[in-house]
């Protein structure tokens, strides 16, 4: 696959730099390379011609007064990071995710696309395109399933095969609908077999499986998974012919333990291994970007080399882009990080297609101004009246009892029937108990509402509303039925976002305007208004590693066991709606 396309001009330079026959656009001397194909580090010249490296070795280049030349004796060069999972969408949005990870040395990035769904199938390719004119080259890959159990109009055979026909999706996937392709689901099928027709990559989403389920999985066509848990997990992945992605996201920081795991099993680092930051929410980026997740993996033991090769040259092999990017090397697109020191991935600076981009995380070069006007992101609102306390009333059954999701962890809630307090109302009274909220899921197409009692997501909570839903629905969490509608009420106001009101007081309001679910702000600004939120929330008793992935994640049915749907309170094995939904 070609990444940019080379004039006729530009390819003759590239030959005539690389024969000393015309000067370097840029001179990068005496650096210590990493040859991400033999795992060396050699003291070279990098000699590079418009947006491709010409020469790498040890003699110097021709130069002209226009040569930039960079001294870099005694630092060492890497390939630009490349980023295989991301999800562009977790609050912040493509473009300013791109704009971040190139600060941090990620010049590549291959992302989800669910959150575009919503949009016409024109806009989709509009907004994929518009990002081409980025300094980070751009991927993405295509859906199979929504993760909710709402009809939807791009997940059909016709809207799947535009999709995946895209030049810019190289892969199918995540899917997360494993449930559908063992049950023979025609457009899973369809969209599986498609993508493998099309030779592109099928990612699936595996956690916990069996070495069967994996068998099942690969001939299907699922050629990696990002959800191996332990080095075990990894290593059955291998063994049936997938690439195994390590993951550090702040819902599974599970890198320390996977490569510690490794260690001890003995066994080489496979080619066939890469690693991802899988879409963290913003306040783990105050960490960095892949420069973060390269952090740890080398802290925890795992040879630099190796964790560089994982970051570059195999997520590059893996989707056939290694012609192109993931290495030093003559031909190859010009995107390169400056380092202090072997073990610290930080970039002193960035090169991207042949010119520096950034320096200590600034950036040097404009990147791209997105027309938010031009994408149907507006969060829908269609009633016409005003939230009010009695949805969030939550009456027992005929038997005396009420729905309980328990938090298991941060995205994994088992249900329990409980009898439960009531109060002179006939509402479940929480009085006894400073950990129990009440949780409503609000379809406001439908009028309808989904409600349950929630243990765990923290104490005294007074009123949280979120639009930043799986399903696009409203989500109300809290024990004070006025301060629930004050909230769900604001939401609505500032266009989209989540709103936590303590005290008859707005104690923090994140605006999230594109879609209800992310912001045009740039990152900066997203990660404090994310940490300011979570802080609140600690401070409410909230002991699970993501508060924000719960909000997204109370309504996706691809996770066990109970999930909030606007037909009901679904069980996600069986697929039957255990505790049918209320009208508003």
């Amino acid at each position: 696959m070609r990444v940019r396309a080379l004039s006729e001009e530009a390819y003759l330079n590239l030959i005539r730099v690389s024969k000393r026959q015309a000067p370097a656009s840029l001179w990068i001397k005496g650096a210590s390379v990493l040859n991400v194909y033999t795992k060396e580090w050699h003291e070279h010249h990098v000699v590079v011609a418009g947006e491709r490296i010409a020469y790498v070795g040890e003699k110097e280049p021709l130069v002209d007064e226009h040569t930039e030349i960079i001294d870099a004796s005694g630092k060492y060069l890497v390939p630009g990071y490349i980023e295989p999972h991301a999800h562009p969408f977790q609050w912040y949005n493509p473009f300013t995710l791109a704009d971040f990870a190139l600060e941090r040395g990620t010049t590549t990035l291959v992302s989800d696309t669910l959150m575009l769904m919503n949009l016409p199938s024109e806009q989709i390719s509009a907004l994929m395109e518009s990002l081409a004119a980025h300094p980070v080259k751009q991927y993405f890959w295509g859906r199979l399933d929504p993760q909710t159990g709402k009809e939807h109009p791009q997940f059909t055979k016709d809207g799947l095969r535009r999709m995946l026909e895209h030049p810019l999706v190289v892969q199918g996937g995540e899917l997360t609908n494993w449930g559908g392709v063992l049950q023979e689901d025609d457009t899973l099928l369809f969209g599986l077999k498609h993508t493998r027709d099309l030779g592109k990559r099928m990612e699936g989403h595996h956690p916990g499986a069996s070495w069967e389920t994996l068998n099942i999985a690969s001939a299907a066509g699922i050629t990696a998974c990002h959800e191996g848990i332990t080095a075990e997990d990894l290593l059955a992945r291998l063994r049936l012919g997938m690439y195994a992605t390590l993951r550090h996201s702040s819902i599974r920081p599970d890198l320390p333990e996977l490569v510690k795991g490794w260690l001890a099993l003995g066994l080489p680092w496979s080619s066939r291994m890469m690693l991802t930051s899988d879409g963290c929410t913003p306040p783990m980026h105050r960490n960095g970007f892949m420069d973060y997740t390269l952090r740890v993996a080398i802290e925890a033991g795992m040879p630099p080399e190796e964790a560089y090769v994982m970051a570059t040259l195999n997520p590059a092999v893996y989707y056939g882009l290694d012609a192109e990017l993931g290495g030093i090397a003559p031909g190859r697109i010009a995107d390169m990080v400056l380092l202090a020191a072997k073990d610290d991935p930080a970039p002193l600076a960035v090169f991207c297609n042949g010119e520096q981009a950034a320096e200590s995380g600034r950036l040097l070069v404009p990147t791209v101004e997105p027309r938010w006007a031009d994408y149907s992101f507006e969060a829908a609102d269609p009633l016409a009246e005003r939230a009010r306390a009695d949805w969030f009333c939550l009456r027992p059954d005929a038997e005396g009892k009420a729905p309980v999701l328990n938090m298991v962890n941060a995205v994994i809630t088992r249900m329990t029937l409980e009898a439960l307090p009531v109060d002179e109302q006939g509402c479940i009274s929480l009085a006894h108990d400073p950990q129990l909220a009440v949780i409503v899921s609000i379809d406001p197409a439908g009028k309808k509402r989904t409600a349950a009692v929630l243990r765990g997501y923290g104490e005294h909570l007074h009123g949280l509303a979120s639009s930043y839903t799986a399903s696009g629905d409203w989500l109300v969490i809290g024990r004070d039925p006025q301060a629930m509608a004050a909230a769900l009420e604001r939401v609505r106001e500032i266009g989209g976002g989540v709103v936590l009101i303590e005290d008859g007081q707005i104690a923090c309001e994140c605006p999230l305007p594109l879609g209800g679910k992310f912001s045009p702000a740039p990152m900066s600004e997203v990660i404090s208004m994310a940490e300011n939120l979570t802080a609140r929330l600690r401070a409410k008793g909230h002991v699970h590693l993501d508060p924000i992935y719960s909000l997204l994640f109370f309504t996706a049915t691809h996770l066990p066991y109970a999930r909030l749907t606007a037909e009901g309170i679904a069980d996600v094995k069986t697929g039957q709606i255990v505790v049918p939904a209320l009208p508003l």
